[in-house]
Order: C-alpha cells, then structure tokens, then sequence
C-alpha cells in the first residue's frame, strides 16, 4: 500500500513520450524536470520510478551522459547497480563514466576504511553491478599504488582483492564521441 502511495506522488509528473526529438524532448517539461532532480539524488527514487516506467529508461540514461550532480550527492551502490541492471542495453561510456562518479568516493581512505569497504564488495557482489565491482577494484588497486601503506596491510587487501571476482570487460576510457564532455568539476 506504501509503495502504491509513493508511485502516485510521481505519476502526476509523468506525461506521455513522444518517439521523436532529442532525448528531453520527447517527454514534457515538468517529467524532464522530475527525472533531473531524481538523477541528482541518490538514485534509489529513480529506479523506484523507472521499475514501474521503465519506457523512461532510455531516455534517462541518454541525460545522465550530461550529469552534473549539482548536489553532489553520492548515488547508492546497489541502487547504482540496479540501474544498470535495468538499463543493459542503454550503456554509452559517458552514461558509465558519470554513473560511477556519483559513487562513494574511496581516494582518501584510510587502510582500514579501505579494508572495511573491501570487505563489504566482497561480502555482497552479488547484489553489485559487475561494472561497478570492476570500477571499485581499480580504485582501490590505485589507492594502495598511490599510498603509502605497510607490505602486510597491501598483501591483505590484495588477498581480499582476489575474491572479488569481476568481468573487466567494460572499457572506461574516454575515446568515444562523449569524451569532451567530461565535467573537470566532477573527478
């Protein structure tokens, strides 16, 4: 009953999709307006929304390639992972590259708040995108390359390393057409 509530609030700022147009023209002001705020936030809203709507999918993952997290907001992980679960077919690398950087950001970690995080992937990769896994896994290999931390404390976050299994077949770097459009602001 909640959950019917809460989709009701929304559906009065969703209005019909048009086929043609750029992507924010094919929906009316006040739908585009809702879609940009739930972008902005920590993206558990917007995959609410998109579950019941999801003929918005595209559309939204063809604006987030111009995100610029105004609010600074950090996205979920697992609401993360559940957009781009929803959103397989709709993965253009700026799309990624600006999904990812609404995660948490981990550079400046500690060693046991790194190893915390860690362990927590570890524990529930299951329930994590496996491009997020991947992205976290550089991360954190660039935080131990980049810090200066005990070869005991590497070598345990190495062997944790190992037990993240992950498929390192998305490519995130910034040769596609969407490349210049990477906000300086937002590393």
């Amino acid at each position: 009953m909640e959950e019917k509530t809460k989709l009701e609030n929304y559906e009065k700022f969703l209005g019909d999709s048009k086929s043609d147009g750029g992507h924010w023209d094919k929906i009316q002001k006040r739908t585009a307006t809702l879609f940009q705020v739930l972008i902005d936030g920590d993206l558990k809203e917007l995959v609410f929304v998109l579950k019941y709507y999801p003929n918005y999918i595209e559309i939204v993952c063809d604006h987030f390639r111009y995100l610029y997290n105004y609010s600074g907001q950090e996205a979920d992980i697992y609401a993360a992972s559940k957009l781009l679960s929803m959103s397989e077919g709709y993965h253009q690398k700026q799309f990624v590259r600006n999904l990812v950087r609404k995660l948490e950001k981990i550079d400046e970690f500690d060693i046991y708040k790194l190893k915390d995080f860690l362990d927590n992937l570890v524990e529930n990769q299951d329930k994590i995108h496996q491009i997020i896994l991947a992205f976290y896994k550089s991360e954190i290999e660039n935080n131990i390359k980049n810090n200066s931390y005990h070869m005991l404390q590497v070598k345990v976050l190495a062997k944790n390393l190992e037990k993240l299994l992950v498929d390192n077949s998305f490519d995130f770097s910034a040769t596609d057409r969407d490349a210049n459009l990477d906000i300086p602001y937002m590393d």
